[in-house]
């Protein structure tokens, strides 16, 4: 029996390698999801649409929460609300976040007939290279722009695979593009770009064709959460309260994300822009070709207006959209070529030795289980001040002993950012009404919400939680 082609051997042991790298990245982030009170922060608002609370409410209504994206990233992560426990809450929700992240790779690279010419191991190189590549944020983080991407780029490999599409792929296409606007608004400038591939590659007809399916579904989806939220508790928490929102510090941001602001916005900018001078990019007669035509042109378009959300408070996720189109284009492009050139396959091995470094402090820091301690330590919490405890920064710890949803912090931070007062009698009818302790992490120093309750400023070390208690009034003379 002949022996395996270099070529083949070689996406093999990359596969191998790159794959290993990518299940440790992803077990690190399962370990370290439920450490942070902001997943569930972005959890709640879908255990409020499963028992009947509006996760958009108006001014003075409540509770009020930090959702103030569009319903799809709520309903995605429905399946978590049937858990029996914070912990398996989480766990599913992670689950949830994962296939969102993975899935959409999957389409793409097990779907590209120039990948599969090379074989299934190329296919899966892509994928774990893929998961490699993208910022850790997406697997340990709940964040909206993931639900919005993953519908996103599905939509843009539908319209750019085959030659012209054709109205059924049209209609799918504007189908996921009207999932992702609605998971996240920035995604409006997606349509733009996907507008433009269509009129350069396509034509004007094919274009104005895709325009009326956006437009009909588009409407059919305002029309649809609109009856199901009101418009005007829509209008208040996706377009005025993010455009009231106040610029940051420029410098503070900068110095925030330098390295993934340098290797994920300006490199591959100023590539494109070389790239597209001296050579002129990929001709669109493959489907790598196109797919990188249109993730190129999706790169341009979100560029400013991610930058613009991520200069004000608030928008840490939004630099992540345009690298994150363009990326499976470059995988698919420098992994799809027909020919096993000396020069292909030492890209093959520099690609998947350059990822594994890029995410060496993760590969390097499996755990041997997920971060779940510090709940047994809400419990004994919730049990020693039964429906009299608040966790402004978890609010799922008292969902499951007191049955109820109460404000999260970061939502009454994000209305006082954005000018809208909370008045004290709409603050406390969405607390537990025996309110008696205030529990925050140990690491949060500046506890925002005690500003509306000054009276607890007693502090009491819990192990991982600080528990703030009422001072006992002073006894008269």
């Amino acid at each position: 029996m002949a022996s395996p082609a270099p070529s083949t051997r070689l996406f093999g042991w990359a596969l191998l390698a790159a794959g290993l790298g990518a299940l440790a990245c992803l077990w690190v982030a399962w370990c370290e999801y439920p450490v942070y009170g902001w997943n569930e922060v972005r959890l709640a608002p879908a255990f409020a649409v499963r028992h009947g609370i509006n996760p958009y409410p108006p001014l003075g209504g409540g509770p009020l929460s930090t959702w103030i994206y569009g319903p799809i990233g709520i309903l995605i992560n429905l399946p978590a609300t049937w858990a029996s426990s914070v912990t398996g809450a989480l766990q599913a929700a992670w689950g949830v976040n994962a296939v969102i992240g993975i899935a959409p790779l999957a389409v793409i690279f097990f779907g590209s007939r120039e990948l599969r010419a090379r074989g299934v191991a190329a296919a899966g190189l892509a994928l774990a290279l893929g998961v490699l590549f993208v910022h850790r944020w997406h697997f340990v983080m709940q964040v909206a722009d993931r639900c919005a991407i993953a519908f996103g780029l599905v939509s843009c490999w539908w319209l750019a695979r085959p030659g012209k599409p054709g109205g059924a792929s049209l209609a799918a296409a504007a189908a996921l593009a009207t999932a992702a606007i609605w998971a996240k608004q920035i995604e409006t400038f997606l349509a733009l770009a996907q507008l433009w591939f269509l009129f350069v590659t396509a034509g004007r007809r094919l274009a104005g064709q895709y325009s009326a399916w956006l437009l009909l579904f588009n409407g059919l989806a305002l029309g649809l959460f609109a009856w199901a939220f009101g418009f005007a508790n829509l209008w208040l928490n996706l377009v005025a309260i993010p455009a009231r929102l106040p610029w940051a510090d420029f410098s503070e941001r900068l110095a925030m994300q330098p390295l993934p602001m340098l290797a994920q916005l300006v490199a591959p900018a100023i590539a494109l822009v070389w790239w597209g001078r001296k050579k002129g990019w990929p001709a669109t007669d493959t489907e790598s070709g196109r797919f990188f035509r249109i993730a190129a042109m999706a790169f341009a378009t979100m560029l400013p207006v991610g930058l613009v959300g991520y200069f004000k408070v608030g928008g840490g996720t939004n630099l992540l959209h345009s690298w994150d189109y363009l990326l499976p284009a470059l995988l698919l492009l420098w992994l799809a070529p027909v020919q096993a050139t000396r020069s292909m396959l030492l890209r093959v091995l520099g690609i998947t030795a350059v990822a594994l470094l890029l995410r060496w402090e993760d590969i390097t820091a499996v755990r041997s289980k997920p971060y779940t301690q510090d709940f047994a330590g809400a419990r004994q919490l919730t049990a020693l001040y039964p429906q009299s405890i608040w966790f402004p920064q978890d609010p799922l710890i008292t969902f499951f002993t007191d049955g109820k949803l109460w404000h999260n912090e970061d939502g009454l931070y994000t209305r006082y950012l954005a000018g809208y007062g909370v008045r004290e009698s709409d603050f406390r009818r969405h607390l537990p009404p025996n309110l008696r302790a205030v529990a925050y992490p140990s690491m949060v120093q500046f506890p925002f919400a005690l500003q509306l309750l000054p009276e607890f400023n007693q502090r009491i070390a819990h192990g991982y939680w600080t528990i703030y208690i009422a001072s006992p009034p002073s006894s008269a003379r």
